[in-house]
């Protein structure tokens, strides 16, 4: 019997190992009953922090692109008054006095090249400022640039030369016209646009240095269209126009006309009352429509608001095909 039993519980080696990798099968599935569920509970997905870096990023950008936004308005002009945030971006102030500044100064200021070129021309003519006022009256500088320059113009003073004084003293030398003066007297009528000097100071209140500078400011002009932009000429205050303003005719017909329809950016700047921004928006705007028909054309530019539309119109053909 003892040999029987010994016979039973006698294992092979390939017996032996079928035993050990039954006992290893059995041990691994008690710890995975045991194991398993505690890990499932503690290790669930935590998407909180993710989240948590998916806002900040939002936010990061939103902050970078609100930035950005502010930078470009700061560089871009909201046309609510659209000459003075032109005048803005393009100027650069700082303390001068006119008299004294040479065309690297006026260039650093912000001017362009033909405004220093008619400043320059000024100067070297024998003019010279006396007060700030005098600066507003270089045709190429604008209102809008006259008003964010002004706090900073410093002018010296200075003995006036009498040759100096007296020349620009003569046109006021002759009385103006009144009412009451020289009776039965018919007022004369004169055409500014076709008169010369000779006419002009038939005129009383001009002599001949008003004469030159009414006939030079025409002729950049183009021609005058209404009396008040005789207030545009260097030097004539609102006295001097009162005194002679109803001794001029304006005929339109006699007006030098642009040709929106052909005319380039150049040829456009060429008038005083166009800068290059103006000019740019009149090509832009005539590309945009395919040609301008009329006026009413030009309502449709930013730039183009209405003190300046009625100043402008007057010089403006629009040839049809």
């Amino acid at each position: 019997m003892w040999q029987q039993i010994k016979d039973f519980f006698t294992f092979s080696r390939k017996d032996l190992n079928g035993i050990f990798v039954m006992l290893f099968l059995l041990m691994l599935l008690l710890l995975s009953r045991i194991f398993l569920p505690q890990l499932a509970s503690n290790h669930q997905p935590d998407f909180s922090e993710f989240d948590r870096m998916v806002l900040a990023f939002e936010k990061a950008q939103r902050v970078a692109l609100e930035a950005k936004e502010e930078t470009e308005k700061a560089k871009t002009p909201e046309f609510t008054r659209p000459d003075r945030e032109i005048a803005e971006i393009k100027l650069n102030p700082f303390a001068f006095d006119p008299n004294e500044m040479n065309e690297e100064a006026w260039l650093r200021l912000g001017l362009n090249a033909r405004q220093v070129r008619n400043i320059q021309n000024f100067i070297n003519s024998g003019g010279r400022f006396r007060v700030k006022e005098d600066f507003r009256r270089i045709y190429t500088i604008s209102d809008e640039e006259f008003e964010i320059l002004q706090p900073y113009i410093n002018i010296a003073e200075v003995a006036t030369p009498p040759a100096i004084a007296a020349k620009d003293d003569e046109d006021a030398e002759k009385p103006a016209p009144t009412k009451n003066s020289e009776p039965g007297h018919r007022q004369l009528i004169i055409d500014i646009n076709t008169a010369d000097s000779t006419d002009l100071l038939r005129v009383r209140g001009i002599g001949p240095v008003f004469a030159r500078r009414i006939i030079r400011y025409r002729d950049v002009l183009g021609g005058f269209h209404s009396a008040g932009q005789l207030l545009e000429v260097f030097g004539l205050d609102s006295t001097r126009f009162e005194q002679i303003s109803g001794s001029f005719a304006f005929d339109r017909a006699s007006l030098k006309l642009i040709d929106v329809n052909s005319a380039g950016i150049n040829d456009l700047t060429t008038h005083p009352y166009i800068d290059f921004y103006l000019a740019k928006s009149i090509v832009d705007e005539r590309v945009k429509k395919g040609r301008l028909v009329s006026d009413a054309d030009l309502y449709g530019i930013p730039l183009m608001h209405d003190a300046l539309h009625q100043k402008l119109i007057p010089y403006f053909k629009f040839d049809q095909e």
